[in-house]
């Protein structure tokens, strides 16, 4: 389909040259200058820019630091070098360093230890020094290699608050090097799901296991590594507080949008041996799991780049005590406050500066007391800013007591020594009591304590346990790192729990805790498993939503009887219909798919009823034919929702998964038929009117940014789709296209010029999120297309970006793997408009889809 419609454009765009060469003759693209945005930035604060970086020769920058001379040191995203600022002002110095390295790109960059260090993309972490004296960096040293895409791979490097570590921050594109001989957490880590995950149908990370991402203690040499917390999705730098306190903003998946498993950026207090739940695909885990740790705050859709604290601003106590993170899609920065909370954090945000477009990368504090921070990444123009504090209140240092943290604090801290390698069996003597305690992180503490011990050091104190919170805590850590001849007696210990008296954390956290004791045990004896079914048979349903997801799991998985009629009611939220004559071709019969569709009226997803129809979805056995409709009859409403770019392909493949459960071919092809049917009309799409022209990044620019007054909002929109922008990316919400990023955030990140020339020249910059890679195989044939998970000798490739299905290929026929240079999105589809149309598409993607901006009002 991918190649029909790129051949069909190419047509057109060929056509449209040949006609309009003679006319326009060979135009040049030349540079035009970037005009200075407006930021809006706190009162008493001020925003200076310090330099413009020459994208032609410098490149997008998206790493810095400060050196012990008091310049900064920056990094471009895609191998234009390394680059050495003195900010002064009103005219900064800038040299390229002389790195004798021959590596690609570079994300994480910082100066500590009297070196430069340095994570270039794909490769690793270097440390660079100056062993002449000449101020240049002429001894490089390869530390560790990593393996790791580059946007979901190497990110930061920040200096430890002892002043003698490194913390190395790798997305979950990373693998976990297998130098890393130290861990804070046990190493039990698993997918944990009691019934089938599923991956990401767009292709994104497919067959990536746990840790996902993770954080990194290294010494100053690289020898000593050590494991610190992992289960982060692709967080991109952290930042310790004034307590020494370690802090990171994690991204969401933004193609999850809509799905039960769905969860925001979020703000993560990184505490030792601590697990934040990203799994693959469908796989992300609910904050309530106790055997990952919450957010302390959840933001919403962004995506997340870099961190630093206040510490060393000449800026008012409140901001010296903030933490500063950056998103670059919204072009935001914010303050981030903390306060004690037990043995954590309350996180609070304050907007702190923003622009558009403002596509922010890093930010650092400099010796010289302001704040510098940058915008580029993936090919954007990239400018310094600097912000000072001009405003009345004082700015004297902050100082930070012992006395100032609190007993919960120094209990959790206490806790978190156990978690060092070498830990003595004592550690289960003074962390067990604490199993039971009422603060969350402190119980994690003492459980991760108590699972890098051996089971039979402390069986005998859980099989003796009362205390509800201690029973299940233990019943995890047990379930995690036991054996098979654990599980009964978890089992036992967690029937014992009255769940009807249980607080709801403790009830979730027991569902849980069952959940684990099969996921990592297998199936009980059927003796076992009747005597939980018949315990938490009558539980269900009950009023708790999350109680219910996770109880109709346990209840599906052991084959309770009635639960699968209970769970699709439940899917519904209504009974289900009536009783119908199998004997008549149920495709005909209108009232009932009136009364069906009829149920949900709303766009917005019902993650509650998604939840259920992915779980029934892996359920063979249990069914009558009046589940089956009604299960089957959910589908063509729930493809009316709309969600991220995989929701729509998620709700087609719980349809299909479902249907290859039913052993009868004709039942299976009868069910096909009803929940394959479409409700949607189609949009009416009227062409562009033209006359065309061969537009380039410059002649388009020079239009554009002229001409975003008094714009047709509905003629963007049309346009919207008429140039296949709908077929591939996500926009205000709508849209079924994986192929390319969402556009709704399009003016916080680029400029009139950026966004020209993603649109004209798409090959130039390709994500490695949206990229495909080239197969040459031995027979001289070529495959292209995106990669997913690795089994065995086979490797699985997605050879059209619209759809989700796969191919194998047997890795012994390869010749060659690499990625493509040529982007997905073919070049030239904005030829076909005329000035006016440019503009009013152009306006409507920078509007958001609003109808109401300024750009459409006379």
């Amino acid at each position: 389909m991918l190649n029909v419609i790129i051949k069909i454009r190419l047509s057109i765009i060929v056509l449209l040259s040949v006609t309009l060469f003679r006319q326009l003759g060979a135009s040049q693209d030349t540079p035009t200058q970037k005009n200075d945005i407006e930021i809006k930035v706190l009162p008493g604060f001020q925003v200076k820019k310090v330099y413009s970086v020459p994208a032609e020769t410098h490149g997008s920058w998206v790493g810095l630091t400060s050196d012990d001379k008091g310049r900064l040191i920056a990094c471009a995203q895609y191998g234009q070098g390394i680059f050495r600022i003195t900010p002064s002002m009103p005219t900064p110095k800038v040299e390229k360093l002389t790195i004798n390295l021959r590596v690609g790109g570079a994300r994480g960059i910082l100066y500590a230890f009297d070196s430069l260090y340095v994570f270039y993309n794909q490769k690793g972490l270097y440390r660079l020094t100056d062993t002449t004296g000449d101020d240049q960096f002429d001894k490089s040293e390869f530390l560790i290699p990593f393996d790791g895409k580059p946007e979901h791979g190497i990110h930061s490097i920040v200096r430890g608050p002892d002043k003698k570590s490194l913390y190395l921050i790798c997305g979950n594109m990373t693998t976990l090097p297998d130098s890393v001989k130290k861990s804070r957490a046990s190493r039990k880590w698993g997918e944990d799901h009691l019934l089938p995950q599923m991956d990401d149908p767009n292709g994104h990370n497919k067959g990536r296991l746990a840790p996902g991402g993770f954080i990194l203690k290294v010494s100053p040499d690289g020898v000593e590594q050590e494991l610190i917390a992992y289960g982060f999705r692709n967080q991109f730098d952290v930042a310790f507080n004034q307590h020494g306190e370690l802090f990171t903003w994690d991204a969401d998946m933004e193609w999850d949008l809509g799905t039960p498993w769905y969860r925001p950026t979020r703000v993560n207090h990184i505490t030792s041996g601590a697990d934040f739940g990203w799994r693959s695909g469908s796989g992300k885990w609910p904050s309530y799991y106790p055997d990952n740790l919450p957010s302390n705050l959840d933001i919403g859709p962004g995506s997340p780049t870099g961190l630093c604290n206040g510490m060393g601003a000449k800026f008012p106590e409140k901001y010296q005590k903030a933490i500063f993170m950056n998103d670059w899609t919204y072009g935001t920065m914010y303050a981030l406050h903390l306060e004690f909370e037990g043995s954590t954090y309350k996180v609070t945000s304050e907007e702190f500066l923003s622009g558009k477009p403002l596509p922010l990368t890093d930010v650092v504090i400099h010796t010289d007391g302001n704040l510098y921070f940058l915008v580029g990444g993936r090919g954007t123009t990239s400018t310094l800013y600097q912000v000072s504090y001009i405003g009345d209140l004082p700015k004297d240092p902050v100082k930070t007591k012992i006395a100032q943290i609190p007993e919960m604090v120094q209990i959790r801290r206490n806790l978190e020594k156990l978690h060092l390698d070498g830990t003595t069996v004592d550690a289960v003597d003074e962390a067990w009591s604490y199993l039971n305690h009422q603060d969350r992180f402190i119980r994690y503490a003492a459980r991760v304590a108590i699972e890098k011990q051996p089971p039979a050091s402390w069986q005998d104190y859980f099989s003796a346990e009362t205390s509800d919170w201690a029973v299940i805590e233990g019943a995890v850590a047990l379930a995690r790192i036991g054996e098979k001849k654990h599980q009964p007696k978890i089992l036992e210990k967690l029937n014992q729990l009255d769940k009807r008296k249980l607080p709801r954390g403790q009830v979730l956290a027991t569902m849980r805790a069952y959940q684990l004791a099969f996921t990592r045990m297998g199936k009980p004896s059927d003796d076992l498993a009747k005597r939980v079914t018949d315990h938490l048979n009558p539980l269900f349903p009950s009023k708790d939503p999350f109680f219910n997801r996770e109880l109709a799991q346990i209840l599906l998985y052991l084959e309770a009887p009635g639960i699968v009629s209970k769970a699709i009611d439940q899917m519904l939220n209504a009974k289900p219909v009536e009783q119908q004559d199998y004997a008549k071709t149920l495709l005909e019969r209108n009232d009932t798919y009136k009364r069906a569709f009829n149920r949900i009226k709303n766009s917005q997803p019902n993650a509650q009823q998604i939840a259920f129809a992915f779980a029934l979805r892996s359920i063979k056995k249990g069914w009558t034919k009046d589940d089956y409709l009604n299960y089957f009859l959910w589908f063509p409403s729930a493809k009316l929702w709309q969600g991220g770019n995989s929701f729509p392909k998620y709700i087609e493949n719980i349809r299909k998964e479902a249907l290859n459960n039913i052993e009868d071919p004709f039942m299976r092809k009868i069910w096909g038929l009803i929940s394959g049917k479409t409700l949607k009309k189609e949009r009416e799409i009227f062409p562009p009117k033209g006359p065309a022209r061969i537009w380039t990044v410059a002649s388009a620019t020079a239009t554009v940014e002229n001409n975003l007054v008094n714009r047709n909002f509905h003629s963007g929109e049309n346009l919207y789709h008429a140039t296949a922008c709908a077929s591939c990316h996500r926009f205000a919400g709508t849209g079924s296209g994986g192929i390319g990023p969402d556009l709704t955030g399009s003016a916080n990140r680029y400029s009139v010029r950026d966004m020209m020339e993603n649109i004209i020249e798409p090959s130039r910059v390709i994500s490695d999120q949206y990229g495909s890679t080239v197969l040459t195989m031995k027979d001289g044939t070529t495959k292209t297309g995106r990669l997913g998970a690795t089994e065995g000798d086979l490797i699985t490739l997605m050879p059209n970006p619209f759809s989700s299905e796969a191919i194998m290929i047997k890795k012994d026929h390869i010749l060659e793997q690499k990625e493509s240079t040529v982007s997905s999105m073919p070049a030239g589809l904005i030829y076909p408009l005329n000035e006016n149309e440019l503009s009013d598409l152009i306006a409507y993607i920078f509007s958001a889809g609003n109808p109401k901006h300024e750009f459409f009002t006379k």
